[in-house]
């Protein structure tokens, strides 16, 4: 039976919307603090009016009627999901949009969705001369959205405690690591502030000792480390990782990489003492094959591109981008028109099928996830050995993951499906991308990296790409980040009210 929204149940999305909204003038306090501390004074007035905008669309909407007896329901916890991402992007793209690197607002909401999402797709113009400020928020998106917007809300209990559970959920959290919900994310904000402080720490050694002055080598380490861990993408100069072109750089954002990567209930075994699990979860062994496999692909594409010097450069060229695919953080080593100009090859399959299979669930990567592409994999096997075992006989499958489990057909659907989402999805986005009229390879690459929510680009995203392509990879990146059924929720539900004979057929 499909339940119907009605007007209270509407207030509600907008109510806890606006506490969201409301957060994001918060938010904008750190741009604009750095703005005042370095002298940006431009840039302070743009998050002045900024925060003036968040705060005073967050107030109004405050003021949409909420019953206390009525709790957050699933339903509502999808919608709110839903929305608050597509509000929260709309607010924070608002002193970007003034920083006059971005020749419209859609372009700078387009960064802004594609940082929340950590997608790291971007459109800026002249990133090499953006203000510091409007550099640290364009990271703070990625933070806020690692972590899930509703998730960070959550951490500071700002009025969601009510139906905690739902949000938590609807965000594409399919595990709680500590019974309380509040808990959980307070613990995943937790893991988040150790790494980023490992890595500011490394990479801020790393960059004095490339010769950056102490203030720029700081505020690089700390976005990078940002942009690493929560596999978003971004970096401070266009050239993104190419422009250090140190292999000590390389090597600890790798490690920011695949821990931004896990599973957060790993990261929670792991710190407990439990090593073990490391080696026998089904995500880790997934993800070890496919990067195993994929690196190979990469190095061995990149080899007969012959040119590079050497071999140990393929290596560090193709598992760097195997592994920053993969992880979906969207780091790059190589420009966006060398994938098209030589690479076009093995690496670049490799690349797209990392791209495509994605992290581990509940992490901050985006793509199909490791967890049920071995849960396809295993029912592939199940299905061969119940085909050849004597009718009598009752073959079952386990497998690894925080516990011992047994698969079950209701866990291969929902694998299944949700494999079949993101592949279309990337079909959908590339045969699009090829009527606007980018060669197919192309088309195909972009449309996944968005849908992926990876970040590298064969060159196609640029403030100059049609307005309706903008869109398009918009949708991908909010769409991906939610896996489809937040969004699909929300899409059903507008279909319904605008469209009475939906009712009828949902």
């Amino acid at each position: 039976m499909w339940l119907r929204v009605d007007r209270y149940d509407a207030s509600i999305v907008v109510h806890y919307v606006g506490l969201l909204v409301l957060g994001m003038a918060g938010a904008m306090l750190l741009p604009l603090l750095t703005a005042v501390l370095l002298g940006e004074w431009a840039a302070a007035a743009d998050y002045v009016f900024g925060i003036g905008v968040s705060g005073t669309l967050g107030t109004g909407m405050l003021f949409a009627p909420v019953s206390p007896a009525r709790r957050v329901t699933h339903v509502h916890g999808l919608l709110i999901t839903a929305v608050a991402w597509l509000a929260a992007s709309l607010v924070g793209a608002v002193p970007l949009a003034f920083s006059g690197n971005y020749p419209t607002y859609l372009d700078a909401l387009f960064d802004t969705l594609s940082g929340f999402t950590t997608s790291g797709l971007t459109v800026v113009v002249d990133l090499d001369h953006m203000s510091l400020a409007h550099n640290m928020w364009r990271h703070l998106t990625h933070l806020i959205g690692g972590q899930g917007i509703v998730v960070a809300a959550l951490s500071f209990a700002i009025g969601l405690r009510g139906g905690a559970l739902s949000l938590y959920l609807a965000e594409g959290r399919d595990e709680r690591i500590l019974p309380n919900v509040v808990h959980t994310v307070r613990f995943i904000w937790f893991v988040t502030f150790v790494y980023i402080t490992l890595g500011t720490l490394s990479l801020t050694g790393v960059n004095l000792w490339l010769g950056m002055d102490a203030v720029r080598a700081s505020l690089h380490a700390f976005w990078i480390s940002v942009a690493a861990y929560d596999t978003g993408g971004f970096a401070p100069q266009s050239m993104n990782a190419l422009y250090y072109h140190s292999p000590l750089f390389e090597t600890v954002t790798v490690f920011l990489m695949l821990a931004g990567a896990m599973n957060f209930s790993l990261h929670a075994q792991v710190w407990r003492g439990d090593r073990r699990e490391i080696w026998r979860n089904i995500e880790t062994r997934t993800l070890a094959f496919n990067v195993l496999v994929l690196s190979l692909l990469a190095t061995a594409g990149l080899a007969a591109a012959s040119v590079f010097d050497g071999p140990a450069a393929v290596v560090r060229k193709g598992v760097y981008h195997v592994l920053s695919a993969h992880s979906g953080t969207g780091h790059q080593t190589l420009y966006a028109a060398q994938w098209t100009e030589g690479y076009a090859g093995l690496a670049f399959v490799a690349v797209i099928l990392a791209m495509g299979a994605g992290g581990a669930v509940s992490s901050t990567a985006g793509g199909i996830k490791a967890l049920r592409l071995g849960v396809i994999a295993r029912s592939v096997i199940l299905d061969v050995k119940e085909s050849i075992a004597p009718t009598t006989a009752v073959v079952r499958s386990r497998y690894h993951h925080l516990a011992q489990r047994v698969l079950t057909p209701q866990l291969t659907s929902t694998a299944a499906v949700t494999f079949i989402l993101y592949t279309t999805t990337y079909v959908v986005g590339a045969l699009i991308g090829g009527l606007y009229g980018y060669p197919a390879p192309q088309a195909l690459f972009e449309s996944v990296s968005a849908t992926a929510n990876v970040g590298l680009s064969t060159g196609i995203t640029t403030a100059t790409m049609p307005v309706g392509l903008k869109v398009l990879y918009m949708a991908q990146m909010w769409a991906g980040r939610l896996e489809f059924v937040a969004a699909m929720a929300l899409v059903a539900n507008v279909l319904i009210a605008v469209l009475p004979p939906y009712r009828r057929a949902l």
